[in-house]
């Protein structure tokens, strides 16, 4: 995931941190955590949706094999040997799409817990 740079805060893997000095700073960090989660939250959409299709994909080409060992016959004889030798690359990696969401989670997260911090230092500096 690619996201833009922010002023006062880095998200580096899934550790987010903010660096404010005064309570105007930490007005407009709050502000740019917000829009951060917005965004990860769009991300994690997306990736929702791919999950969605390539457990359906998986579903789909097990229902497609389990249906070609039932044909009998010289013609699903052949189209078996020869999806032995084709490759059959899946359009999503499910796994990859797994760890990936757990990752944008771990990160709204600790979006949120930034979001809290700060806005528990500013009312007690009031």
């Amino acid at each position: 995931m690619k996201l833009t740079p922010m002023r006062f805060t880095t998200i580096e893997g899934t550790d987010v941190t903010v660096q404010v000095t005064s309570p105007a700073d930490a007005k407009r960090a709050i502000k740019e955590l917000r829009h951060r989660k917005k965004e990860v939250g769009l991300h994690r959409r997306v990736l929702l949706r791919q999950q969605k299709a390539a457990q359906k994909e998986e579903v789909r080409s097990e229902r497609a094999s389990a249906e070609r060992a039932r044909r009998r016959g010289v013609i699903a004889s052949v189209t078996r040997v020869a999806s032995l030798f084709r490759k059959e690359k899946p359009i999503y990696d499910l796994a990859s799409i797994e760890l990936e969401l757990q990752m944008t989670d771990d990160v709204l997260h600790n979006i949120d817990e930034c979001i809290l911090q700060i806005e528990g230092k500013l009312l007690l500096s009031s």
